[in-house]
């Protein structure tokens, strides 16, 4: 499971979902770990969650004799009479003995604790201070996505890069750790760990916002960022939680690679992150000036600029102007033409041609997303993508 969420504290019918669509591409000096390492050390940590309400992820936290505890976000294990089964990494499947939900009210964090019981051992993570996972940080999110038609205890672990790109201070449910990576649904509850291979949160958003059509509706518009609650944000609850700090492994030295620089940038790469920190902030004109700096570098990840500068367009279009929606879909065709299979350029520019009461387009380009998701083995994006034509055709 991901769940949703609203980008933009003071435009709250903009930009919020649940599969983010693009992967940044920096260049920057060596991790201290590869992937492969931080994979390794996630793959024994990371947990499947399963049960009839659906799909999700977490990390083993403790052990205390025969007994695990698991951190997970709350809306995978929110059901009080629903049965909870942990799958490990080595493919045993445990009934869950005990569920201790963090979110007593809807401005909680949102998180969980589920303990299971077994006579294998199991590493238990560490966990770092995340409260230094600034912007421009790199970190990999792990967990179980339900995506090419797997689900439940056929699906299979994904370790996905990113980097911060903003660290707001009360986001809803505790939603504060925020990145641009590619997560699906499934990987709710999945550890997010820093280029060290330590836990610093718990992913849970993924990548809709919300954009407004010209009959006034809502609708939901993809955009890349996710969101994990901070590791500290749980220390924090310990007591609520029934444990204290000596069950944890906790190592809060700084990690050994600084973040990405945005102070004064020299490339397209520079370019683009910054545009992404400010794009996620809310800074729309400001993140356009940075993607076309960055444009005129002539970068690889071009079909991902333009689909950002229509994101930002999108921002913008909020305020009533008679070109609402035209420059949108300028930058979403862009986007396409440099890559003909971007679904979510699709799918946002049908949003788009919405705006303008282009009806007829709009149709076509849910279409067009539709064929992609199905292709991708995205199967909420596809289902939605058959809604959104189901109600307009």
């Amino acid at each position: 499971m991901n769940r949703n969420f609203s980008r933009f504290d003071t435009l709250a019918t903009l930009l919020a979902g649940t599969t983010a669509a693009l992967t940044i591409v920096i260049s920057q000096p060596a991790i201290a770990k590869t992937p492969q390492q931080i994979a390794s050390i996630a793959g024994p940590l990371t947990v499947q969650i399963n049960s009839s309400l659906g799909d999700g992820s977490g990390v083993i936290i403790a052990k205390n004799g025969k007994t695990y505890t698991v951190l997970t976000v709350n809306h995978v294990v929110e059901k009080a009479d629903v049965k909870y089964t942990v799958r490990t990494s080595i493919g045993k499947n445990y009934q869950a003995t005990a569920v201790t939900r963090l979110q007593a009210a809807t401005t909680d964090a949102d998180l969980a604790v589920v303990k299971f019981e077994s006579p294998e051992e199991y590493p238990v993570a560490t966990i770092a201070d995340s409260d230094l996972a600034v912007i421009g940080t790199q970190i990999f999110v792990y967990g179980y996505p339900a995506t090419g038609g797997l689900f439940g205890a056929e699906r299979e672990p994904e370790l996905s890069p990113g980097l911060v790109t903003s660290r707001p201070r009360n986001r809803p449910e505790g939603y504060n750790l925020r990145y641009q990576a590619v997560t699906w649904s499934g990987m709710s509850g999945g550890p997010v760990f820093d280029s060290e291979g330590r836990v610093i949160g718990l992913h849970g958003q993924g990548e809709f916002g919300f954009a407004q059509t010209s009959s006034g509706e809502v609708a939901p518009i993809k955009t890349g960022f996710n969101a994990a609650v901070p590791i500290n944000t749980f220390i924090a609850k310990l007591v609520a939680a029934g444990m204290n700090k000596s069950e944890l492994k906790v190592d809060n030295t700084p990690p050994t690679v600084g973040p990405v620089s945005t102070a004064n940038p020299q490339d397209a790469q520079s370019y683009y992150f910054r545009g992404l920190s400010r794009l996620d902030r809310g800074d729309a004109w400001e993140a356009i000036a940075d993607f076309n700096k960055a444009l005129a570098f002539k970068p690889k990840n071009t079909p991902e600029l333009h689909f950002n500068i229509g994101n930002a367009r999108t921002l913008i279009s909020l305020i009533p102007d008679p070109t609402r929606g035209s420059t949108a879909i300028q930058a979403y065709t862009q986007a396409i033409a440099a890559n003909p299979g971007f679904a979510d350029a699709y799918y946002n520019r049908a949003l788009a041609y919405l705006a303008t009461e282009d009806k007829p387009k709009a149709i076509a380009d849910f279409q067009k997303a539709a064929e992609l998701y199905k292709q991708g083995g995205r199967t909420s994006a596809y289902q939605d993508a058959l809604n959104r034509i189901k109600t307009l055709q």
